[in-house]
């Protein structure tokens, strides 16, 4: 399998698994089994996940390793703060940074100045550093987080970092558990990020061990999932150690396939369109373009541009080729 294959594999996967989650998103996984019982279909288009994945990678295009904090905060300053009209579906973290930005503030500031940190817009849009970085996830970490300055802060980066680390493992050819341990070893081991993944990996350990993965999206092993990370007093589902960690929850009980991963990773609710993007795209980097369904495949066309106007008209595939020609 070539670097290319594994790129558009990635892309392709993250952007399905956007738009396969995205009615889900806010969702408990009881509601979703009432809709859908489960939700394999893409219905419509993808979110800001797709949309500003294809902006960062359009960063490393431009700037490769040598990517600063500076120059993303430019980019954004260029490419970003001149549309007009309202940013639709954009996350916190960055509506936070874009106003700090117009203040004249400087990363890490614009990561700071604002409550949502730890937000998991960073994790959403990791997997191009990852492309970037095929088996090398501590130089992957380091280039998401000169992004991740500019709009996050604390666990809002160590998301980024995680998913950056696993999309680099799986473009080197890691198994999934191996993809795992690659995310942990690029963040401290005693931050609430690395403490959710290992506690989702737990839960699944028992769940295998008790014959009860059987049905890996069964009700109570999801119970189980929700119960050992999510934040159910917290209003919104952003949360990047939550998200990341449920994200790769899916990695490992789908087998590293694309879409039993993101499959399993939608009908875990909460921010589900992010959740299944990251599967999707970690899972992608593992199996190659040939691993996402074509079906799924087929109803991924260009952006939009919703959310970011700069990014119309680009298809995840273009950008991935672009991505692993610089490779």
């Amino acid at each position: 399998m070539t670097l290319r294959d594994r790129a558009r594999g990635c892309l392709l996967g993250l952007a399905a698994g956007d738009a396969l989650g995205a009615p889900a998103e806010n969702l408990t996984p009881s509601e979703i089994r009432r809709r859908w019982g489960r939700l394999t279909e893409i219905e419509g288009g993808g979110t800001d996940d797709t949309e500003y994945a294809i902006f960062a990678a359009s960063l490393l295009v431009r700037h490769g390793h040598a990517l600063t904090s500076e120059d993303v905060a430019a980019a954004y300053r260029e490419l970003i703060l001149p549309q007009a009209g309202p940013m639709r579906g954009a996350g916190f973290s960055e509506l936070g940074t874009v106003e700090a930005l117009r203040r004249g503030l400087e990363p890490p500031l614009t990561g700071l100045v604002h409550a949502h940190g730890w937000s998991d817009g960073l994790a959403m849009r990791a997997a191009p550093y990852g492309i970037f970085c095929p088996g090398d996830p501590a130089e992957a970490a380091r280039l998401v987080e000169q992004d991740g300055l500019v709009s996050g802060a604390g666990e809002g980066i160590m998301g980024g970092r995680a998913v950056a680390g696993a999309v680099a493992a799986a473009m080197g050819g890691a198994a999934p558990d191996e993809v795992v341990a690659a995310a942990l070893a690029v963040i401290p081991p005693d931050s609430w990020t690395a403490r959710n993944i290992v506690r989702v990996r737990d839960v699944l350990g028992r769940a295998s061990d008790a014959d009860a993965a059987g049905d890996a999206a069964g009700p109570g092993v999801v119970e189980a999932l929700h119960e050992a990370v999510v934040v159910r007093h917290y209003p919104w589902t952003d949360v990047a150690p939550e998200a990341v960690a449920l994200a790769f929850a899916a990695l490992l009980a789908g087998g590293g396939d694309v879409e039993a991963s993101v499959t399993f990773g939608v009908s875990l609710g909460r921010d589900a369109d992010t959740i299944g993007a990251i599967a999707g795209a970690v899972a992608g980097a593992g199996r190659g373009e040939d691993g996402v369904p074509r079906r799924w495949a087929g109803r991924i066309g260009p952006v939009t541009g919703k959310c970011l106007p700069v990014v119309a008209g680009r298809h995840v595939l273009d950008i991935a080729d672009e991505l692993a020609e610089r490779l």
